[in-house]
């Protein structure tokens, strides 16, 4: 298989990771947008490969009891989750005012069933936000719109890019918290980092086998 470009949203998701260059985004959706477009534009890759670290809701909508910390996921799509209106009757997106799509922005779904299949790993949906939902009223009104299982704020801002440039991808998450109170989200940021490298690695031996 085809060796995809690398990216991660924050330095320290791929810093020490012995494979090709990792391109480093940064963190949220615009510089993440920003930053895979002039990736792909320079450097013309077949697919994209993003990884990285994510909150994991409390109680999952594809996995009954959620996700644990260090646990890894392949996301098969992506929801913006928090684009639109705090309106006082609820949130109101900008696919329910006309103005846009929310999702669901898919990844590859062929690579993403094979990264599942070698990693042993289930394929979640994603929601994207801005503000991450450090509050258990934030992570609950968040879960219940989307379903999604994962959250991270960069996953639909590289798929809407990849999709506009015609390019696929792939996203491999590893769980660093569980989302909401953040005093109780069991926080172990340097064991999500070690878990998704990993992932990256056993990926990348998987692929480059005849």
């Amino acid at each position: 298989m085809d060796a995809p470009l690398l990216a991660c949203a924050a330095a320290v998701e791929g810093r020490g990771l012995s494979l090709a260059p990792v391109v480093t985004l940064g963190v949220g959706k615009a510089a993440a947008a920003a930053a895979i477009t002039a990736a792909i534009v320079e450097l013309r890759p077949r697919w994209v490969l993003l990884f990285g670290v994510c909150g994991a809701y409390p109680s999952g909508h594809v996995l009954e009891d959620g996700l644990d910390v260090g646990r890894v996921c392949v996301v098969g799509e992506e929801w913006l989750a928090d684009e639109g209106v705090e309106a006082e009757a609820g949130f109101v997106s900008i696919a329910a005012l006309g103005l846009g799509s929310v999702g669901p922005f898919a990844a590859d779904p062929g690579r993403a069933r094979e990264a599942a299949a070698i990693l042993g790993a289930p394929i979640v949906r994603g929601a994207t936000v801005s503000g991450c939902s450090g509050t258990d009223a934030a992570s609950r009104a968040i879960a219940g719109r989307t379903r999604a299982v994962v959250e991270s704020m960069e996953g639909a801002a590289v798929a809407i890019a990849c999709a506009r440039l015609g390019v696929p991808w792939v996203q491999v998450r590893c769980v660093s918290n569980r989302t909401g109170d953040r005093a109780r989200g069991g926080w172990d940021l340097p064991r999500a980092v070690a878990g998704v490298q990993a992932a990256v690695h056993t990926l990348a031996r998987a692929w480059s086998e005849p």
